[in-house]
């Protein structure tokens, strides 16, 4: 092991040397603060509680184009319009689903075809308007209109949307549709504008919410600057005075203002990230972070990668990766923790599940990192060690090929270890990048993935909050691209388990989320025994902030660093 500790090290460092040369950390100040006088008096007490007032400056290395989550299409405008913008369901800090407009979870039929909010009574939008179930209804139609850019599952399956009463909204489905808790995730009030000419609103840019915050005044390419929504209905809150989102040119350029206090809160960093916020604990800076629910994983082609997008997977394996010893050899020879250890500074925690948070989460035992008995597998499987210490059999070198995204340094640097690793049981492993949009293909641009073209692939998925649509896409056998479905789905492990189907299809019919997670649970520990997906460290959504700033939280969903932002103070 001490050659691949070594190893590391020496990536560790070429690592920070580079940030060093590319002014990701913020420079050192040029003298030292004097000291203070002997005969100085004694600094007031901090206080305990929050303390009002105050401005909150956020650095984002982008800019948002729209406010409107009807026509949003990045992370960074479902960010900011959620200090403004609510929902009746939301996703907490804890990634679960919790009432936010609504009084509870929604209530839902036997049959699970009729969904029932509750909604909080003397609740009102930033313009002073009351919000009732009429704004719900609303917002249904703004989704579901011609020029909505938001994804209709769910919406699309709602038959009727009636108001009983104000404070009352029942939705009637046309068939089940499991994953109801992530519907209503924000509201669009019914003063908006005419659905017509939403493209044109007022609102996409001065957007009317409920949440604590409203929107002052856009200067494009510079800030946004939220103040106190006046009718906001929790009594004293916001704590603070204003928040100022300030445009920045580069994540570089936010580490060094973070650094230097001119921003408070930094969007949008990476793990990468990790040893420059570590190098600035001593300037008061740390970090909040979210497990999303995605892994940075390998995923193995059980397929013949010389055969185009086999119909029969099966009547096509892989040489090496289609036995199950030599997948199971694989994981055991890598050692996930020295990876989170040395290339992510021990801040994220190492892949045991496709389901590793929320409420339906199934963690699972680490895998186990024992080379030798990695080596027993493959002597098992009749991979005898060659003259050069590559594995052989039937005179064909035990040799795959890891391919990932080019230019991706903590991927290139992870390839590395694990080339490192697998060489340490006779395992050949050639690092073959390409471009982003190269790997991430379609079909018709001929893919790699999609084609199946590949031994071994690097890259982040995870199914979010509800795993309905990724567990099937990515692990049912229906969604094994072929000619046939014109490459639909996203199996590329061509991944076939019957057990597992059947419990994905059941799952998608269930509401109770018990009875769901239990079954999720079951394709979690089986996908586990198969291994047709290796994780290997769980992946985090992350921000920068400063240590005075009290109550920051990042939330895995679409409200990011928003979420609680009403509780938020600033400590003297």
């Amino acid at each position: 092991m001490k050659h691949l500790k070594l190893l590391i090290s020496l990536i560790v460092l070429a690592s920070v040397l580079l940030a060093a040369c590319g002014g990701g950390a913020a420079p050192a100040p040029a003298t030292e603060a004097p000291a203070a006088p002997a005969t100085e008096a004694p600094a007031a007490e901090a206080p305990a509680g929050p303390v009002s007032g105050g401005i909150v400056v956020i650095g984002s290395p982008q800019e948002p184009g729209t406010l409107n989550p009807a026509l949003a299409s990045a992370s960074i405008e479902d960010a900011i319009s959620s200090f403004i913008i609510e929902g009746l369901v939301m996703v907490d800090d804890q990634g679960k689903y919790a009432p936010v407009l609504a009084e509870s979870l929604p209530e839902v039929s036997e049959d699970g075809l009729v969904v029932t909010y509750k909604l909080k009574k003397d609740v009102k939008f930033s313009n002073g308007e009351p919000f009732t179930c009429a704004d719900v209804k609303f917002t249904l139609d703004a989704i579901l209109s011609d020029l909505s850019q938001a994804s209709t599952s769910g919406y699309a399956d709602i038959d009727s949307l009636e108001c009983p009463d104000d404070y009352t909204a029942v939705a009637t489905f046309s068939q089940v549709y499991a994953p109801y808790l992530r519907l209503f995730s924000y509201i669009i009030p019914k003063s908006a504008g005419d659905l017509a000419s939403m493209d044109t609103w007022e609102f996409n840019r001065m957007p009317i919410g409920t949440g604590p915050w409203m929107l002052k005044e856009w200067k494009a390419g510079d800030s946004l600057t939220l103040v106190k929504n006046p009718y906001y209905r929790e009594p004293g809150k916001p704590y603070l005075d204003s928040l100022i989102i300030r445009i920045l040119p580069s994540r570089e350029t936010g580490m060094q203002l973070l650094g230097t206090g001119e921003i408070q809160v930094l969007w949008d960093l990476v793990e990468a990230d990790f040893p420059a916020l570590e190098a600035m604990k001593d300037k008061g800076v740390t970090y909040g972070a979210a497990v999303t629910g995605e892994n940075e994983l390998l995923v193995f082609n059980l397929a013949d990668p010389t055969v185009d997008a086999p119909e029969d997977p099966a009547a096509a394996p892989h040489p090496i990766l289609s036995d199950l010893r030599v997948r199971q050899a694989l994981q055991m020879a890598i050692d996930k923790q020295l990876i989170v250890d040395t290339l992510l500074s021990g801040n994220v925690r190492v892949g045991t599940s496709v389901l590793p948070t929320g409420e339906f989460a199934c963690p699972q035992e680490p895998s186990k990192y024992d080379p030798e008995a990695a080596k027993k597998l493959l002597d098992e499987a009749g991979w005898v060690p060659g003259k050069d210490g590559i594995r052989e059999k039937d005179g064909k070198r035990l040799s795959l090929k890891i391919t990932s995204t080019a230019g991706n340094q903590i991927r290139e640097q992870t390839e590395q270890v694990l080339a490192d690793m697998f060489k340490q049981i006779g395992v050949e492993l050639v690092i073959e990048n390409v471009p982003s949009d190269v790997l991430f293909a379609g079909w018709d641009s001929n893919g790699l993935r999609k084609h199946g073209n590949f031994d071994i692939l690097l890259y982040t998925t995870g199914p979010g909050i509800d795993p309905d649509s990724h567990l099937f896409g990515n692990y049912h056998s229906a969604r094994i691209p072929t000619a046939a479905n014109k490459g639909a789905g996203n199996n590329y492990s061509r991944y076939i388990n019957a057990d597992v189907d059947g419990w994905i299809d059941d799952a998608s019919y269930i509401t109770d989320v018990n009875a769901r997670r239990e079954l999720y649970c079951k394709v979690a520990e089986q996908i586990n025994k198969d291994i047709p997906r290796v994780y290997l460290y769980e992946r985090l959504l992350i921000s920068g902030y400063r240590e005075n700033l009290q109550n920051f939280k990042v939330s895995p969903g679409p409200s990011d660093f928003a979420w609680g932002s009403q509780d938020w103070w600033l400590k003297p």
